[in-house]
C-alpha cells in the first residue's frame, strides 16, 4: 500500500496514479496529470504545490459517446487498438485532475482534437453524502432517516442513481492469524442524487449492510435497496460503471449510529490479556465509490441543465 503524495489517501493497488485525485504515486507532491500534459503545462504535468488547493482544482471528464477512434488516438496518444476499444465502449471517463486554468486549457486542447470533455470542480465531486439509517417506503415515495435528519424522496425528484459493489479486505499485518484465508463479504451501496437540491448537494447514501428496512419483502438486503430506489427513480439514469474500476482501498469508517450498528458492536472479538482488541483493521473502497458518484452526478447535472 502506498500513500498518494497529493491527497495522502492510501492506495492499495499497483498504479502509476492515484484513483482519487490523479496524482502520480511515484512523483513529488504536485503532480496531478493522469493523461497527456495540458497545453502550457510544465514538463511531466507537474504544478507547484502552492496551487494544489482542492478547492481550486477541476476534473476533466471525457464524453466518448460518438467520438472517432482516430480523434481519440491523436488526443490521448493511444495505439489504434486501444483507441478502437475506448471509442466502441463510449461513456464517461475521468481523464485527469488539474488546477482550474490548466483544466480549461486541456479541455480546449481536447476539443480541438475532436474529443468532447466536461469540467467538474473537485469540491463538487467530493461532497460528503447523507448516510441513511432507515425509513419507510410508500407508493412512489420514500421517507428516510439520515444522520443529519429526515429526507423525503418522491418519484421525479431523482437526478441519478449510482450503484456500486464495495470491496472489503483485512488490513495486512505482520502478526499471523489462525485463519489466514478469512475473507470479508463485499458490500453494496447506492447513491440517490436529488434533482431539486442543486449543484454541490449531498446525495443520500444507502448501505445495504446497515440500512434498517423493517419488513423486507425480498429477503435480500441488496434486492431490497434496489426495490426502494426504483420506487422513486422514475426515468432517472442508473449508473453501475463503478464495477469496471480497479479497487483503491483505504481505511473504512465507523458504521452510522443505528440499531444494526449497535447490534454488531456486541459481537465478541479476540482480545489480549491486557484487553486490547485484536481484530485486524478493515479496508474498503467506499471513498473511491463516493468520488466516482460525485463527479458522475456533477456531469449529469450539467447535462440536464437548460
Amino acid at each position: 500500500m502506498a500513500n498518494c503524495p497529493s491527497c495522502r489517501r492510501p492506495v492499495a493497488v499497483a498504479r502509476a496514479t492515484c484513483l482519487y485525485c490523479g496524482a502520480k504515486l511515484d512523483a513529488e507532491p504536485g503532480a496531478v496529470v493522469t493523461g497527456p500534459p495540458a497545453a502550457g503545462a510544465q514538463p511531466g504535468g507537474e504544478t507547484p504545490p502552492a496551487r494544489m488547493d482542492p478547492g481550486r482544482r477541476s476534473l476533466v471528464v471525457l464524453d466518448l459517446d460518438g467520438v472517432s477512434a482516430d480523434a481519440l488516438g491523436r488526443a490521448l496518444d493511444l495505439s489504434r487498438y486501444e483507441a478502437d476499444l475506448r471509442a466502441r465502449g463510449g461513456g464517461l471517463h475521468l481523464h485527469c485532475v488539474l488546477d482550474d486554468a490548466a483544466a480549461e486549457a486541456e479541455a480546449a486542447r481536447l476539443g480541438a482534437q475532436g474529443v468532447v470533455s466536461i469540467l467538474v470542480t473537485e469540491a463538487e465531486a467530493r461532497v460528503r453524502p447523507l448516510r441513511a439509517l432507515g425509513g419507510d417506503r410508500r407508493a412512489g415515495a420514500l421517507s428516510l432517516r439520515t444522520e443529519d435528519g429526515g429526507v423525503e424522496l418522491a418519484n421525479g425528484d431523482v437526478l441519478l442513481v449510482v450503484r456500486g459493489l464495495i470491496t472489503r479486505a483485512y488490513q495486512p499485518s505482520s502478526k499471523r492469524r489462525r485463519i489466514d484465508t478469512a475473507r470479508l463479504d463485499e458490500g453494496y451501496r447506492v447513491h440517490v442524487h436529488r434533482r431539486s437540491a442543486g449543484r454541490g448537494s449531498r446525495p443520500v447514501e444507502i448501505d445495504a449492510a446497515t440500512f434498517e428496512f423493517g419488513f423486507a419483502v425480498t429477503g435480500s438486503a441488496r434486492l431490497e435497496v434496489d426495490a426502494w430506489t426504483e420506487e422513486v427513480a422514475g426515468g432517472a439514469p442508473r449508473d453501475d460503471g463503478f464495477r469496471r474500476l480497479p479497487p483503491a482501498l483505504g481505511p473504512s469508517e465507523a458504521e452510522p449510529r443505528g440499531a444494526i450498528a449497535a447490534a454488531s458492536s456486541l459481537r465478541l472479538a479476540p482480545r489480549t490479556r491486557e484487553g486490547r482488541d485484536e481484530r485486524p483493521g478493515v479496508l474498503d473502497n467506499v471513498e473511491q465509490f463516493r468520488f466516482y458518484s460525485g463527479w458522475r452526478a456533477a456531469v449529469e447535472r450539467r447535462r440536464s441543465s437548460p
